[in-house]
């Protein structure tokens, strides 16, 4: 079993923000997918941004699981690139949630 301790405060912070995203993207495809149900706005764009959040969370949960395990090799430094895309995503979320918000 793989400590993520043991590889030093950036990868715990990584590991924080990935669990921190993956909140947040599943408030934000609640709230997307909701819209597009309702009818509330454009629903193809709200589908458009619900799928995106779905791909927010897969995007934080893969790169947690490459830090975790990928040692200090290539898979731990994509698996930061796929955690800082996952944070991304969820800053345009928010940008488009209260954009496109009633």
């Amino acid at each position: 079993m793989v400590n993520l301790m043991a590889g030093g405060g950036l990868q715990k912070t990584a590991g924080t923000l990935a669990a921190a995203d993956s909140v947040a993207h599943i408030a934000f495809f609640m709230v997307f997918g909701w819209r597009a149900i309702t009818g509330n706005g454009f629903r193809v764009v709200q589908a458009l941004l619900a799928l995106t959040a779905m791909a927010g969370i897969a995007s934080g949960t893969v790169g947690w699981a490459m830090i975790k395990t990928g040692g200090r090799g290539r898979a731990r430094q994509l698996g930061m690139s796929a955690v800082a895309l996952s944070t991304t995503l969820a800053g345009f979320l928010l940008m488009m949630a209260s954009w496109t918000g009633e």
